[in-house]
């Protein structure tokens, strides 16, 4: 029985992939079409970068999200309460779907979800990347008593095992914390803090290792025109007339284990080795995102300040010059610049939500780029709030990521306070010009001694 069940999952993914653009299926296996990025970097070059979390967070989705946006090609109902967000299929060819601003590379993500009931209907909350790595969570609304866990390698549908399934008590009427902890070394998928699968990098069938952006929605796999793989694995003909259909989401914790403002793929490979972090490290903030993710899950706060360092894996920093002159009525002066492009000269922070195109080209407001641990144990901690020098810097206009000072973020139970943002574009060393302070105190000391002589 569950090597039918897992035939069935690869029969699925398989025709869905193969489906047209035009169907009304939208799930993790078919987001290569609906969802995916226009451009795959594995086979195409000028891509444009992965915006970088960088950072973690928790949404409570009481509201629009400023981490996540509705497809343009979306249909479909979504409420936001106090109670989370609801995704309804009221008639067939809705698809209620959001797509994260950002990407991950490697991290941890954690949902609170009560799935969508109905026979053929599909809940599905998934990462992917670029070059259509994938892992996934999938809920059919006929099976009330297991999920399902998969992934994908580079695209790769032709083998039949990678799918599993996983007891659960009545996921379309409790909600349940679902968490994939994806890392570096291996994945694990959970349910209610307990793991109940694990996958390492050395499997035979590929490893997800590329940056992901977040998916997540609901669908009629069992629409009349989905290929017949697809309709038997999600559990049936779908009847509209039972519609609507809803899934619910809680909460979101995100954490990225990476570092920097964004990723971009070397070369054609798409192994972790050749994705390239932006002033920052793949993996170079693990240990800080597990305490900020246990944080953030505990209800807490994470607070974030602006830091002047510099990591092994980065050449960006700050330069502060400071001058001082005198002058006949002895007031001293001091001058902070900065050579990395700092912006604080807005006293209004952004506080509103911005919604980016389907191809994902640009960061929400109130992120927190952060490194972690270089190889000398220091740090760079680098904020970014505003998505609109992000949305210019991912579609290929290289240019200063600022922020307004102070900017705070509250989202239920997470509050993201940040400050002062460093260029994208900063390469300089941390020293102090004192150049100008010199020549004052020179000439200081040169009036003296020249009175001290006439004097003697």
């Amino acid at each position: 029985m569950a090597f039918l069940k897992n035939v069935l999952v690869a029969l699925s993914a398989a025709s869905v992939l193969a489906e047209s653009t035009g169907s009304a299926s939208a799930s993790a296996s078919e987001s290569t079409s609906t969802s995916g990025s226009s451009c795959n970097p594995l086979k195409t070059t000028g891509c444009s970068p992965n915006p970088a979390l960088a950072s973690s967070f928790a949404e409570s989705f009481t509201s629009e999200s400023d981490h996540f946006h509705m497809l343009q090609d979306a249909t479909g109902q979504i409420n936001y309460t106090d109670n989370g967000m609801a995704m309804t299929i009221n008639k067939r060819f809705d698809n209620p779907a959001l797509k994260s601003d950002f990407y991950l590379m490697y991290g941890k993500v954690e949902v609170e979800f009560k799935a969508a009931a109905g026979q053929g209907i599909v809940s599905s909350f998934y990462l992917q990347s670029d070059d259509l790595d994938e892992i996934d969570l999938e809920w059919v609304g006929g099976d009330t008593t297991e999920f399902q866990s998969n992934f994908f390698s580079k695209g790769n549908t032709t083998t039949w095992d990678r799918g599993a399934f996983h007891g659960v008590d009545a996921p379309q009427e409790k909600f349940h914390n679902y968490t994939v902890d994806w890392a570096m070394d291996k994945t694990v998928w959970s349910l209610d803090g307990s793991p109940v699968r694990t996958l390492t990098n050395t499997s035979s069938e590929g490893y997800p290792q590329s940056p992901m952006y977040i998916m997540m929605g609901c669908w009629a796999g069992g629409d009349p025109d989905n290929q017949p793989g697809t309709i038997e694995w999600a559990g049936g003909l779908t009847d509209y007339t039972k519609a609507p259909f809803t899934m619910y989401i809680k909460r979101v914790i995100v954490t990225d284990y990476s570092s920097g403002e964004e990723y971009s793929y070397n070369g054609q490979s798409g192994t972790w080795e050749s994705i390239e972090a932006k002033n920052g490290e793949v993996n170079g903030r693990y240990e800080k995102a597990q305490s900020e993710f246990s944080a953030l899950a505990a209800g807490q706060t994470v607070s974030t300040s602006s830091s002047a360092s510099s990591s092994a894996s980065s050449s960006a920093s700050s330069s502060a010059s400071s001058s001082a002159s005198s002058s006949a009525s002895s007031s001293a002066s001091s001058t902070v610049s900065s050579s990395s492009a700092f912006n604080t000269s807005s006293s209004a922070p952004h506080t509103s939500s911005v919604l980016s195109s389907a191809s994902l080209s640009s960061i929400s407001s109130n992120s927190i780029v952060s490194s972690a641990h270089s190889s000398s144990s220091q740090f760079l901690t680098s904020i970014t709030t505003s998505a609109h020098a992000l949305n210019s810097t991912t579609t290929g206009n290289a240019g200063a990521v600022t922020s307004s000072a102070a900017t705070t973020k509250s989202s239920g139970a997470s509050t993201l306070i940040t400050s002062t943002t460093s260029s994208a574009t900063s390469s300089h060393a941390v020293s102090i010009n004192t150049s100008n302070g010199a020549l004052s105190l020179q000439a200081s000391l040169s009036a003296l001694v020249a009175a001290v002589a006439f004097l003697i």
